[in-house]
């Protein structure tokens, strides 16, 4: 199995690239030919603190398949003794850091039964995968529909005792995939944009074929923020954007 990795990314407007609280992996492609291939995006919940580097422990994890939740939530825990902060800011982080994530994974496999092709997701919260084939949306995991997302996804937290009922709102799904697929990960913000933009105008996926380099996604966000409904509703909301998409190919 090939696979051709792009992921583009983007702060929210009046933020610095150091403030991005969003999260992918992996960070970079070694292009040879793979049996699987696993990547993720996860998107750090901005009102909680450090959550960017929870967001980058969930999405290296998630890839490296491991470590557990609980060395990971003690990792967390460790950076932040380490570091010097305001009171205000220790009661804070005492609270812990939350993130919605998604991963996929990707397989190839060839016996007697011929070549075969699959894939698994996992996800949790409003960070979304897309498998689109002939220009249609034919998978869409966690969410289907941007009227799903709210101003409270289920979100993993870097302290124990804020992870009541995780496990409910864990969604897993699997299903196959041909050449010529493309799969998608992104982050809350572009997920609902590209869902009701889709479902709206019917050319979101075209949008999205388009970029290929970052001026280009830095374009379609500045032009969709602007975008508002009757409503006062903006077409796409002002977060992170992370954007990943994934073509393979068997051989």
């Amino acid at each position: 199995m090939n696979i051709d990795w792009q992921v583009f990314w983007l702060q929210k407007a009046g933020s610095s690239k150091e403030e991005y609280e969003d999260a992918f992996s992996p960070k970079a492609l070694i292009r040879q030919p793979k049996e699987t291939f696993r990547c993720s995006v996860a998107d750090g919940a901005t009102e909680t603190s450090f959550s960017g580097l929870w967001a980058q422990m969930l999405a290296d994890s998630y890839v490296k398949e491991g470590p557990s939740l609980a060395e990971m939530q003690q990792a967390w825990q460790n950076q932040i003794s380490n570091k010097e902060l305001a009171w205000y800011a220790e009661e804070k982080a005492e609270s812990g850091a939350f993130a919605a994530y998604v991963g996929l994974t990707l397989y190839r496999k060839s016996g007697k039964k011929g070549k075969s092709r699959s894939w698994e997701a996992r996800a949790l919260g409003d960070s979304c995968l897309f498998q689109i084939r002939k220009a249609e949306i034919i998978a869409a995991v966690p969410l289907d529909s941007w009227h799903q997302f709210n101003s409270s996804p289920a979100l993993i937290s870097s302290n124990p005792a804020r992870n009541k009922g995780i496990e409910e709102n864990l969604v897993q799904a699997d299903g196959t995939w041909r050449d010529g697929d493309i799969f998608y990960l992104m982050s809350d913000a572009i997920s609902c944009w590209f869902l009701r933009r889709q479902e709206e105008h019917g050319d979101a996926i075209e949008w999205l074929e388009r970029i290929d380099d970052q001026t280009k996604l830095e374009s379609l966000v500045s032009e969709q923020r602007e975008i508002a409904d009757e409503d006062g509703r903006r077409m796409m909301r002002n977060d992170d954007v992370t954007l990943m998409r994934i073509c393979p190919t068997y051989d």
